[in-house]
């Protein structure tokens, strides 16, 4: 199958131009690793490439939860500018008379993973995506298309990490202790410390993103 060179580097220019940070594309050929719950045709007949958008989380406050009182369903400031520039890419490829579906997170893709299959970033050791510029304080969402765009080179092996285990020093859940994450210990400890700026909107805890030095300015 050819891919449209063209029409890919539009999209980058037309993602630029909206507002995301981070974009990348991801052949769907990698996703038989996944359950198939987490695959693209689950979503779109006639899949060829999943793109994936990502926003940066420049102020904390865009990584906030809003849950109104005695609800059970919360609102994700990121997420919900994400949702929206899926929305204008989607349009735009319908312009281009190209099919796309946007994925929700649940059961949805593995967005980390599939960052890393699109060329992005690796999978640091913080169990996150870490990108060059941004390090981890990225937000990601993806949509799936039947446009045949070019993919990136996917990543296997985080050249940030070799020589720095700052976050798994760093983290208070102690969810690295075991040598690998351990998302029970992760959860665990962000349902008891929950960070409450207000009745209803608080902030898990961040401390292996920010303890990341991956695309910090001086």
């Amino acid at each position: 199958m050819e891919r449209d060179i063209d029409l890919t580097q539009k999209i980058r220019k037309y993602c630029k131009k909206i507002g995301v940070d981070v974009v990348g594309f991801a052949d769907p050929k990698h996703f038989d690793r996944f359950p198939k719950t987490n695959r693209p045709e689950s979503y779109l007949k006639d899949s060829q490439t999943v793109i994936i958008l990502g926003k940066h989380l420049y102020d904390i406050m865009l990584d906030a939860y809003y849950q109104p009182p005695k609800s059970r369903k919360y609102f994700h400031f990121a997420d919900s500018i994400l949702e929206t520039l899926c929305y204008k890419v989607k349009d735009f490829l319908n312009e281009k008379g190209y099919s796309s579906k946007i994925i929700s997170y649940n059961p949805g893709f593995y967005l980390k993973d599939i960052s890393a299959l699109a060329g992005i970033g690796p999978i640091g050791k913080n169990n996150l995506l870490i990108t060059e510029r941004f390090g981890s304080q990225v937000r990601l969402r993806a949509l799936t298309t039947t446009a045949p765009l070019e993919c990136g080179i996917p990543i296997t092996n985080s050249k940030y990490c070799e020589n720095c285990s700052l976050c798994i020093k760093a983290c208070p859940a102690q969810a690295f202790s075991e040598g690998r994450y351990n998302k029970e210990k992760c959860l665990n400890y962000n349902f008891s410390n929950l960070k409450k700026l207000s009745e209803s909107i608080s902030i898990w805890c961040n401390v292996c993103i920010e303890s990341c030095p991956v695309g910090k300015r001086d």
